[in-house]
């Protein structure tokens, strides 16, 4: 296997866009959060990763079940226009299950069908969890129990076979350069961890060189954006993401679906197996040929996936 030399410099982002969803909502604490509701049916919440990222994001995801719910898009605390927590201590995972349950009730939303996407799918379980009659039904997309529930070696070794696809392509230098520099940062700012962020989003596609995924790619460094604060806090100051949530898991007692992607170089089968097992509902499937964002590379086999579950419940 070759080595890369981390040569490559990437200047900071100057061109961090503003984009608003639809609605502003007073919570009961006086806090305001940010949201939109895209699609017709029963009620969805979409839990956004990062953490901290937008939830405008998240606009692509939910297209495949737009027909089927009326999907709900919010911005987490600190991100967009929804207040930030009083206490930086907040962003923790207590602070986010209280800030949705919050926001559940302020939209006057009964038991909803919860979908988390990576970091989000470590969010809604535990949402999940502790508040049982909010959630009717769960689904995890590329989520994780914390690092604490996998092997290190085993994580590692499955993240170097996905990107061992990828390393003949002209651009994979550079991106594992940026990935390498914004893991070994300490305490970036936006800017720094959005220039990085642009440069390494063609590891989170399984065929990143697709006219597909090129498309998503660039709506994605067009529109990124990251909340610093509860970024640093997660990877770094707090470390809050080295737990292992899992024991919390065993209290989710509405149906589950952990849907992860074969080539995910981030949350592949090796985070998605342990998060299954330790949620006693759960079903897990691994979509062959995926990677971190099957519902934009394979709308219709993750909406198929979806599908025959709910026909089993």
């Amino acid at each position: 296997m070759r080595t890369t030399q981390l040569t490559y410099p990437f200047p900071d982002a100057t061109d961090l866009p503003s984009i608003e969803l639809a609605h502003l909502t007073a919570l009961p604490d006086g806090q305001v959060v940010e949201w939109e509701a895209l699609g017709e049916g029963e009620p969805l919440v979409w839990i956004e990763g990062g953490p901290g990222l937008p939830a405008h994001l998240a606009r692509a995801d939910v297209v495949p079940v737009l027909d089927r719910f009326r999907c709900h898009l919010v911005n987490a605390p600190g991100c967009g226009r929804t207040s930030p927590p009083r206490r930086r201590s907040d962003y923790d995972l207590e602070g986010h299950v209280a800030f949705w349950e919050a926001v559940r009730r302020a939209l006057g939303l009964g038991p909803v069908t919860l979908m988390g996407h990576s970091w989000g799918g470590l969010v809604g379980p535990a949402w999940a969890a502790m508040h049982p009659e909010a959630v009717r039904r769960l689904i995890v997309v590329a989520g994780l129990a914390g690092n604490g529930s996998v092997d290190p070696a085993a994580a590692d070794a499955e993240q170097q076979r996905a990107l061992d696809r990828l390393r003949d392509r002209p651009w994979f230098d550079g991106a594992y350069a940026a990935y390498r520099i914004a893991v070994g940062r300490e305490h970036p700012t936006e800017p720094q961890d959005v220039a990085t962020f642009r440069a390494e989003l063609p590891f989170y596609f399984a065929e990143p060189d697709s006219d597909l995924a090129r498309e998503h790619i660039a709506r994605l460094r067009r529109e990124m954006r990251i909340n610093e604060d509860v970024n640093d806090l997660w990877f770094r100051r707090g470390g809050w993401l080295d737990a292992d949530y899992r024991p919390l898991l065993g209290a989710i007692s509405c149906p589950t679906l952990v849907i992860v992607g074969e080539h995910d170089w981030m949350c592949g089968p090796t985070w998605g197996r342990p998060l299954a097992a330790a949620i006693p509902t759960a079903r897990l499937a691994v979509l062959p040929g995926q990677g971190h964002l099957p519902q934009y590379e394979a709308p219709d086999l993750f909406r198929s996936t979806i599908d025959e579950w709910l026909e089993t419940l």
